[in-house]
């Protein structure tokens, strides 16, 4: 039995954050993971402005740039091969190597780190989570954790949300997947920016080709299960990606591989799984906190994982408020946000609509600022996607 003010249930960007965070405003914190760290995980790797004003508030942002690779350029592809450029500080790093990052960063501040523990059950008293059971590898008995705040930072699985009563929808939203090729100096310079395209193959699924550090790229594709493409086997859907869409094909032709595929499923749109109870907190991507347009979700993790850790400053004195001071506040601090990507996505999964977008964003300045704008977090998209919004993309 370990004792502690806050237990977070996995290691990811929103569990490292919310262990960091709660370290630094003086909480003990255990932090519990099923892997053993480094380790790696499929994901796009791309960090855009929210994610590195996140790190800038964990103390973190120049140590991961550190090890990143720096781009200020946004190309958004459209079926008909138009793309728009968008303009923005982001990032792109090697998952294994970011994650670790935060979770040393997490237990280099005090917090004491488990690993490899399985999630079993929520120890509850009086209808409140007071903690957590775990299973540990090599025959070891049963760890059990004590704590005022649990924190569930597991990912996209539903195992772990319903064993933790927190599971609105067990299936996942999306499924993306990714692979490392390298190439030469050359190409990697013709191909440095952040590159999304709802390509003639895969859309209304979406392709990413995303330059990492030492000409490392991560190509990768997926789709929402409301939106599906006609091809829905993942793997093949990324073959067809990169030997279909003419700025892959000429990236593959230089490259390398270095990885095997990977895949993962999504959870999105802010769907999928209750936000808290009283003593119970659930961060990242366990919450959905992953945009529907782009798939990106490490920004939004971050952020509700700080969000987790000051909410559990006040959890001794009232779990249940605390509870709902937390719901309340990622509500109201996102919701506006995740709305406008998903009315977005639907938008894009329409061919001529996506084409109408892109072209408009080229040849007025309406459509270009509000991009730019949701990208750069001055602005929520909003305006684009209502009726008012689209006349203007049409006339501006």
């Amino acid at each position: 039995m370990l004792e502690t003010d806050i237990l977070v249930i996995g290691s990811g960007p929103a569990g490292s954050a919310a262990a960091l965070a709660g370290v630094r405003q003086g909480l003990r914190v255990v932090l519990v993971d099923r892997h053993v760290f480094p380790r790696d995980k499929a994901c796009g790797d791309a960090l855009i402005p929210d994610a590195l004003q996140a790190l800038g508030d964990l103390g973190l942002r120049e140590r991961v740039l550190s090890v990143s690779h720096r781009i200020d350029t946004v190309r958004i592809y459209a079926p008909g091969g138009r793309h728009t450029t968008l303009h923005g500080e982001c990032a792109c790093v090697l998952r294994a190597v970011f994650d670790d990052v935060l979770r040393s960063a997490a237990v280099d501040a005090g917090a004491t780190f488990v690993a490899p523990a399985r999630a079993l059950v929520p120890l509850e008293r009086n209808g409140i989570v007071v903690g957590a059971r775990f299973a540990c590898d090599g025959g070891s008995p049963p760890l059990e954790v004590a704590a005022s705040t649990t924190i569930l930072a597991t990912g996209a699985a539903s195992d772990v949300l319903e064993r933790f009563g927190m599971c609105v929808r067990t299936a996942p939203s999306a499924a993306a997947a990714r692979q490392y090729v390298q190439v030469d100096e050359r190409a990697a310079r013709d191909h440095d920016f952040l590159c999304v395209a709802y390509a003639a193959g895969v859309c209304p699924g979406y392709g990413w080709l995303f330059p990492g550090p030492g000409g490392v790229f991560n190509v990768g594709v997926g789709y929402a299960y409301d939106a599906p493409p006609r091809e829905r086997n993942i793997r093949r859907l990324l073959e067809r990606f990169l030997t279909s869409f003419p700025p892959a094909i000429e990236l593959m032709r230089a490259a390398i591989s270095v990885g095997p595929l990977k895949g993962a499923p999504l959870r999105m749109a802010m769907k999928g799984a209750r936000l808290s109870r009283p003593g119970l907190l659930v961060v990242g991507e366990a919450a959905g906190l992953t945009y529907s347009f782009s798939g990106e979700g490490i920004g939004k993790a971050l952020q509700s994982g700080i969000l987790a850790a000051n909410a559990a400053m006040s959890a001794g004195e009232d779990p249940g408020m605390a509870a709902e001071t937390y719901a309340a506040q990622l509500s109201s601090s996102f919701t506006h946000r995740f709305r406008a990507y998903a009315r977005l996505q639907r938008l894009v999964a329409s061919p001529t609509i996506a084409n109408a977008l892109i072209w408009r964003a080229n040849s007025g300045t309406y459509v270009q600022r509000q991009l730019e704008a949701l990208l750069n977090e001055a602005g929520t998209g909003k305006e684009l996607v209502t009726v008012p919004g689209m006349i203007r993309a049409v006339f501006t």
